[in-house]
């Protein structure tokens, strides 16, 4: 008979001030750090716009570490309501790819396209993943 095992789900929470989240895909805050040789797969999540509704930046994006950054969430700034939840794959938040392996021995970025996030307090958010060799 076969073993079927399941990987431990991981989950990475936390409140980014405007700063960190930045306008540059590549100058956001790695929220889940690169592991080297294991793989990370994002399950669900959402993210929050504290104080205030977002403003300013075309778009709130969660992407791999890489060069060239894999976009997993991108949320456009109107879905991110003061103090509501927008959930991963709700409207206006794009989940590209659910339970999709990202690449191999990258973390979990989150950044802004377009202008630099204004208006909120600060941005919160909340990632399930899972870790595999």
């Amino acid at each position: 008979m076969a073993t079927t095992t399941h990987p431990k789900v991981h989950c990475a929470s936390g409140s980014l001030t405007l700063a960190q989240v930045a306008a540059n895909t590549l100058a956001g805050t790695i929220v889940v750090d690169p592991a080297p040789d294991r793989t990370i797969t994002v399950l669900d999540g959402w993210l929050r716009a504290a104080g205030h509704n977002a403003a300013g930046a075309t778009t709130l994006i969660i992407t791999d570490t890489t060069a060239s950054p894999v976009t997993i969430v991108s949320a456009t700034a109107g879905a991110l309501l003061q103090d509501v939840v927008a959930r991963f794959g709700a409207s206006n938040v794009t989940f590209t790819a659910p339970n999709a392996a990202l690449t191999k021995g990258k973390g979990l970025r989150i950044g802004c396209t377009g202008s630099a996030l204004t208006t909120s307090h600060s941005l919160d958010y909340l990632i399930y993943y899972t870790v595999t060799v």
